[in-house]
């Protein structure tokens, strides 16, 4: 998930937004349409109250919906989402190809 180290040197980074809303995501994706607030709040590692507020705006992207489930929200991510954590990952892979650096890729071989 993107809230672990940052890999080069072992240290701990700040999240950003969008690795927050791609944890939410993937949160709420692990729950396959029954994701309540709490079980977010526990999976993405942040307090319920800030939780809503990112909820509120996923659901305002339409990368995530709610419903209700024994009536309380529960939340589920929208094909909108899957594409956001699509391309989410597709360029943390990038990035992290370019942090790495030409020092850190296989050697050339010479002829």
């Amino acid at each position: 998930m993107p809230s672990g180290p940052d890999g080069a040197n072992g240290t701990s980074r700040r999240r950003e937004v969008s690795d927050l809303y791609a944890t939410v995501l993937e949160v709420v994706k692990h729950y396959h349409g029954a994701a309540r607030i709490t079980r977010v709040s526990y999976g993405a590692g942040m307090p319920v109250d800030r939780l809503r507020n990112f909820v509120e705006r996923l659901l305002a992207l339409g990368l995530l919906k709610s419903e209700e489930l024994d009536g309380r929200p529960a939340y589920d991510i929208t094909a909108r989402g899957q594409e956001y954590l699509d391309s989410y990952w597709k360029l943390r892979g990038y990035l992290e190809g370019l942090e790495r650096g030409p020092s850190d890729e296989r050697p050339s071989r010479r002829r």
